[in-house]
């Protein structure tokens, strides 16, 4: 199958490059539900929901080991939502037992949740809440490819929304090598094509201006990153790259191509956060 056409079009009409459009919200279905914070992301037609409960006190304190009892422990449980079942449970698991025993949950996503784990601790500022303990719980509405990066951006618009601290924005994106052509943001049909696929979680900086020129979201290794700081640098957190092997500057590109992904992404989710930032504001202002 041409996953390229001549022209240099994508089956969809994208460019290798392009991700599908990208939306997000606060104001979804299981908002309803007794979690501190719900969001819902969107790449194209890949549909992903999260609510957060808590954080609450750990009552058991076998569940947590003496390093990270000063530390907020997240835990994440991943589903596929099935005709007639709802995505997100009405209440938080009772223990991890629970979440393991659970008939929804296939390996990959429990393979999935164990790394999005992993991931958050570097993200969420989990010194403000020792001994406690927050449940993450994400479903994939539809899935149109990309659906593991819906799926992070949706649990971090979520903890947003439940007023958990972040030391950053942070945003995922997929891509994947086919036929020697790197494709951003794959679509269903392109994850058939069993490519090399690249996940990336990178922490990106707001643009600003400073003499005429913008900084910030500069890219990944790119030469621009020697003149200014680390703080106008978009840092990549984490990468996994699966299915195969690559050339050196085959990777090079996938980790270029995310990492504009993550930039056009971040303008999305920001714009989405100021928005629900400033109607919880509002409201505020009216309780008073």
């Amino acid at each position: 199958m041409e996953y390229v056409s001549l022209e240099g079009l994508r089956n969809d009409g994208r460019r290798p490059n392009e991700c599908r459009h990208t939306s997000c919200a606060f104001e979804n279905p299981i908002s309803a539900n007794s979690c501190s914070g719900s969001a819902e992301f969107t790449f194209g037609q890949t549909t992903a929901v999260a609510a957060v409960f808590g954080p609450h006190s750990s009552l058991s304190t076998s569940t947590i080991d003496s390093l990270s009892m000063e530390r907020l422990k997240v835990t994440v449980e991943i589903t596929s939502a099935a005709f007639g079942m709802d995505a997100i449970p009405k209440k938080r698991a009772t223990n991890a037992a629970t979440l393991m025993k659970s008939s929804k949950s296939s390996r990959k996503n429990k393979e999935l949740a164990v790394k999005f784990e992993q991931i958050l601790r570097c993200c969420i500022d989990a010194k403000r809440y020792p001994r406690s303990e927050v449940y993450v719980s994400a479903a994939t509405i539809n899935d149109d490819g990309s659906a593991s990066a819906a799926l992070f951006n949706s649990i971090v618009l979520a903890l947003v929304d439940a007023g958990i601290p972040m030391l950053d924005v942070f945003v995922a994106v997929c891509a994947t090598r086919l036929d020697g052509e790197t494709l951003l943001d794959q679509n269903e049909v392109e994850e058939r094509g069993r490519g090399v696929e690249c996940f990336v979680v990178a922490e990106t900086k707001e643009r600003r201006k400073t003499d005429g020129l913008q900084k910030g979201n500069i890219g990944f290794n790119s030469k621009m990153n020697d003149d200014y700081g680390d703080d106008d640098v978009k840092r990549i957190v984490s990468y996994d790259i699966s299915g195969g092997k690559l050339a050196p500057a085959a990777v090079d590109d996938l980790l270029r191509a995310c990492a504009k992904g993550c930039d056009e992404v971040s303008r999305v989710v920001r714009k989405a956060m100021k928005k629900r930032l400033r109607k919880l504001a509002s409201t505020t202002r009216n309780l008073a």
